[in-house]
């Protein structure tokens, strides 16, 4: 079975975005059990999609990514930058923000405060949400 590389992944996202301009993580998911590639690699979990989504960003850039906020339930997307308004678009019906790697973090954009993760709503469960 073949480790998810960056390769692989713009792969996942450009065959997945047919579909829709923004790919989530649970479709690359997927998609690598569909076609035999592990998206888990050794380490944390998931540690070879998460390999893969940097070594794209720091290689030639051909995704945009996008994230609803920083907690460990955090949603994650790609899109290709040819479909970028459309995902964006998306994204925002979404809630999600898009993040940029500067070469050593992400950043986020269109955020109040450019740089700053943006504030994540949490919806209450049980009697108070009734």
């Amino acid at each position: 079975m073949r480790v998810l590389t960056a390769s692989l992944l713009v792969e996942a996202v450009t065959e997945l975005s047919k579909g829709s301009p923004l790919v989530k993580a649970r479709d690359v998911f997927a998609w690598c059990d569909r076609n035999l590639v592990n998206y888990q690699g050794e380490g944390l979990r998931h540690q070879a999609l998460w390999d893969a989504d940097l070594e794209e960003a720091r290689g030639q850039q051909r995704l945009l990514k996008f994230k609803s906020g920083e907690c460990k339930q955090s949603r994650v997307g790609w899109a290709l930058i040819a479909k970028g308004s459309r995902a964006r678009e998306a994204a925002a019906r979404l809630g999600w923000q898009e993040q940029l790697w500067n070469g050593e973090s992400w950043t986020w954009l269109q955020t109040p405060m450019p740089g700053v993760a943006p504030v994540v709503n949490v919806r209450r469960v049980g009697a108070e949400a009734a």
